[in-house]
């Protein structure tokens, strides 16, 4: 136990303790939605996506409490005010009673977003410590999560999503950008590259990689839409009472 809170061991890219959670995020993404889709009863199928969402907002809950615990939390690194971090804190609420349009702009959030963190990782520590548990856990959750609500309840993204993602992308950019100013700090990056490597360090100099990275961002949220190019989704106005995932399990407890 003592271990897992306070052993400091050297995180290693694409070591074993970086391939493990990519294989294991792999494998649940392509077994679990399809499973519950298929075999499990539309109750259960809410109450997974609700559990995985609890899981991932206390995973961000647990750092910021080890964090105070040890007197280590500086406010200028350490709220959750990265993109992926403030969607895990969140997830419970947002995703409680799922609403297809915001299912259809976060999925390119997160895993245009999130996917960066998972292939090239910003963590603190290695395996075991609760901080490389934590990242882990609230990264492949994020992505495990909505690809679990995009297959199980078929909500697909459509074309335009890519826009709608793109001004919500900016619009918190902007929010940052204030915030990090009067802050001294550097959430989601707007004020200066990570350390750790990134696609950031191949787009030029701040600021100039805040402008080429919209590009870049339009392209790969392209790609994360082109499987569902040719698949019909519920359209919005029909997503009513009756097929709503939330509200199966809202009546089965009535």
């Amino acid at each position: 136990m003592r271990a897992i809170i306070f052993q400091a061991a050297g995180f290693e890219f694409f070591g074993l303790q970086h391939l493990l959670p990519l294989i294991l995020l792999v494998v649940l993404s392509f077994w679990l939605p399809v499973f519950a889709r298929d075999r499990l009863s539309p109750q259960n199928q809410v109450w997974i996506a609700r559990g995985l969402a609890i899981i991932i907002s206390l995973g961000i809950l647990s750092v910021a409490i080890f964090r105070l615990l040890i007197n280590q939390f500086d406010w200028r690194e350490n709220l959750p005010l990265d993109l992926c971090n403030l969607l895990a804190l969140f997830l419970p609420v947002l995703f409680w009673n799922p609403h297809p349009r915001l299912v259809k702009l976060v999925y390119f959030l997160i895993l245009g977003g999130t996917g960066q963190g998972i292939i090239t990782p910003n963590c603190p520590e290695g395996f075991p410590h609760i901080l490389y548990l934590s990242y882990w856990i609230v990264h492949c959750g994020l992505v495990l999560h909505i690809i679990y609500i995009v297959v199980v309840w078929r909500i697909y993204p459509r074309f335009v999503s890519i826009l709608h993602s793109m001004v919500a992308m900016n619009i918190y950019a902007a929010v940052m950008f204030v915030l990090n100013y009067f802050m001294d700090s550097n959430y989601f990056y707007v004020m200066a590259k990570p350390i750790t490597p990134s696609l950031l360090d191949y787009m030029g100099p701040w600021p100039w990689y805040i402008l080429t990275g919209q590009p870049v961002a339009f392209v790969i949220f392209f790609l994360l839409w082109l499987p569902f190019f040719r698949r019909n989704s519920i359209p919005d106005a029909q997503m009513t009472e009756d097929t709503r995932p939330s509200i199966n399990i809202d009546n089965a407890a009535v």
